[in-house]
């Protein structure tokens, strides 16, 4: 019963998840998107109001980090990996802003891309993925050290 409502608040935090991207356009201001969605290297940035978009993206990865914290805890039940996976949000956010803001300054192609994936790092839970990977690979390595199994062996 339990592994039940484990998947079922999994599901659930998924389909909140799809939501969020689902109704974007509705909730958050974001002038960039239909910029990324057309012929952005030969355009310049559309006009936008840098205080309404730095909000509006903060507000979406602060909803999709404590989404992705849950979804997280769900998977691991780890309060140690919860606190680091916290750590890696608050700092990927501090990174990723002063980055996106840097980036606005520059018209140049190079910079078109890098804001690209940097926005795209912000608006959606792509950290998620990765910190799936790690606490699997954790879970996995401490599996392998209290069970007396060895590492297993990459060399040819």
């Amino acid at each position: 019963m339990k592994s039940i409502l484990r998947v079922l608040a999994l599901v659930g935090l998924i389909l909140l998840l799809i939501s969020i991207r689902y109704f974007q356009e509705a909730v958050f201001y974001d002038p960039l998107d239909d910029y990324f969605h057309g012929a952005f290297q030969s355009m310049s940035f559309p006009e936008m109001n840098l205080s309404w978009l730095l909000l509006s993206n903060a507000l979406r990865y602060l909803f999709n980090g404590l989404i992705s914290l849950a979804i997280l805890w769900i998977l691991f039940r780890s309060s140690s990996y919860i606190k680091a996976s916290l750590w890696v949000y608050l700092f990927a956010f501090v990174l990723l802003n002063v980055l996106f803001v840097v980036e606005l300054q520059f018209d140049a192609s190079l910079s078109k891309m890098a804001l690209f994936y940097t926005r795209r790092f912000l608006i959606h839970p792509l950290l998620l993925f990765v910190l799936i990977a790690g606490g699997y690979f954790l879970k996995t390595k401490k599996t392998h050290s209290t069970t007396g199994l060895s590492e297993p062996d990459d060399t040819l």
